[in-house]
């Protein structure tokens, strides 16, 4: 009687074992689809890092971009990329328009190739942005990135730019001052200093500043006339007392 629980146990425990055997297997899986690196995207090739390489799509070339992904850790164990789904915004819209898919061969401008590691690269129309992308992988890592890009020459992005602000600067000429009043050469005479014959801007001052008219002067110098009769009567007297001395002798 005793036998039969210890059978049920038995086969308890043997279908448990099972089980985990069973289960196993599924948490050690590899392969399935991984996002790329959140901080990554978005992007464009113009403003991401730079690095052109022959063997991984060449450039740069006027009007294409060269996109490179990469899947990083040990390649025993993160795996290789079997494919990648790379979504764009082609009109500078911000949203995604046009999918392009990366698998092995590269006659279709795309490839996914060993250098190191699993990588991949696609060429696309300069001025992109790469909003988001997915990969198949046959290993175990949970992101891959985009490494580096190769930038069209002489093109720019289309996302919206802010140009930058410049202030024009404007040359002020110095304004030179005029004079208001005109100033006289050396030997001119000036209109409003004339001197001579008692008038003048100072004796006509003086006059406003007393309050009395002042009279012109005419007529002869008077003290000058008497100084010249009294010598001519001195020297008539002189040359009259030197006759009478002559007379008397």
């Amino acid at each position: 009687m005793r036998t039969l629980p210890v059978l049920r146990v038995t086969a308890a425990a043997a279908a448990g074992v099972a089980v985990s055997f069973g289960v196993a297997p599924a948490a050690n899986a590899t392969g399935g689809t991984i996002p790329i690196n959140g901080g990554n995207v978005p992007a464009t090739a113009a403003n991401y890092e730079h690095e052109c390489s022959a063997q991984l799509g060449g450039g740069p070339y006027p009007g294409k971009d060269v996109w490179v992904f990469n899947l990083p850790g040990k390649a025993a164990t993160t795996g290789s990329f079997t494919s990648i789904r790379a979504m764009f915004d082609t009109n500078g819209d911000g949203k995604s328009d046009s999918t392009v898919v990366i698998d092995a061969g590269a006659a279709d401008g795309d490839d996914i190739v060993t250098v190191g590691h699993s990588k991949a690269y696609v060429i696309t129309d300069a001025g992109w942005t790469l909003i988001d992308a997915n990969a198949t992988i046959t290993g175990k890592a949970d992101k891959f990135v985009l490494t580096h890009t190769c930038a069209a020459t002489g093109t720019t992005t289309t996302g919206p730019t802010t140009k930058p602000t410049t202030t024009a600067s404007t040359s002020s000429t110095p304004t030179s001052s005029t004079p208001t009043e005109s100033t006289a050469p050396t030997g001119s005479s000036s209109s409003s200093g004339s001197t001579g014959g008692g008038s003048g801007a100072e004796g006509s001052g003086s006059a406003e500043g007393s309050g009395e008219e002042s009279l012109p002067v005419t007529g002869l110098n008077v003290a000058g006339v008497a100084a010249l009769g009294l010598g001519l009567v001195g020297g008539g007297a002189a040359l009259v007392l030197r006759r009478r001395r002559r007379f008397i002798a």
